[in-house]
């Protein structure tokens, strides 16, 4: 439960942060000054990166919402009871490298580079499928050695998670693969540039999610902190 106060208090501070920009509480009827000095105008965000952020904020509540509730339904010393997979840090690998691609795609998409920007592309392309395709090998991994969803509540919340996470890659791949699609043809345009950067910012997010995710269910150097958000207020 504290991990989720402390989203929610992250995710009010932004949000204050974005208010305050758009000059919500200003009285221009009793600025003075000369007719034509006009305040500046408040920042404003694309309407496609404000849904993409709306979407993220959501994303990010589901799963802490899901892990507020594994750890008051799996007993403590339940867990990190499941075996290790190790293909999960090597799946873990795969996810950072396809952030880090997509950042290598944001600069190209700037400096109108349209070769290195179909290779960044195409690089984080292939390591999104290869982290969906680790995680379905994890998943077979598990239910081999007898870890299935119906053997623990540890166990049945590691497949629930994990395929909800999987779901959001894939969705992000769908819209990497048709961001790729329209920077082959038009790599220049403004909107190539956005969607690039967009997909930068949910494969970032995503990264973030899944490194909670393993932590938690998994002994990872990081899982110590996590331990300290993740029980029960």
């Amino acid at each position: 439960m504290t991990l989720v106060l402390v989203y929610l208090a992250a995710l009010a501070a932004l949000s204050a942060r974005w208010l305050a920009r758009q000059r919500l509480a200003s009285k221009p009827w009793l600025e003075t000054g000369a007719a034509l000095d006009l305040p500046p105008e408040p920042m404003r965000l694309p309407a496609a990166k404000l849904g993409v952020s709306v979407l993220l904020a959501a994303i990010g509540l589901l799963f802490a919402l899901l892990v507020a509730a594994y750890g008051m339904r799996v007993p403590r010393e339940s867990w990190q009871s499941l075996p290790d997979p190790h293909i999960l840090w090597l799946t873990t690998g795969l996810l950072a490298l396809a952030s880090l691609a997509l950042h290598g795609a944001k600069g190209a998409a700037e400096r109108d580079g349209r070769s290195a920007l179909m290779l960044w592309l195409a690089a984080a392309v292939t390591a999104m499928l290869g982290f969906l395709a680790g995680q379905g090998l994890a998943w077979r991994q598990l239910l081999d050695l007898g870890t299935g969803p119906n053997a623990s509540a540890a166990g049945a919340f590691f497949y629930l998670i994990t395929a909800l996470h999987a779901l959001h890659v894939g969705g992000g791949l769908v819209a990497l693969c048709a961001i790729t699609a329209r920077a082959a043809t038009a790599p220049g345009t403004e909107a190539s540039r956005l969607g690039v950067g967009l997909c930068a910012l949910y494969a970032d997010a995503l990264l973030g999610v899944w490194l909670v995710l393993f932590g938690l269910l998994f002994r990872t150097p990081w899982s110590g902190w996590i331990y300290a958000l993740c029980g029960p207020a």
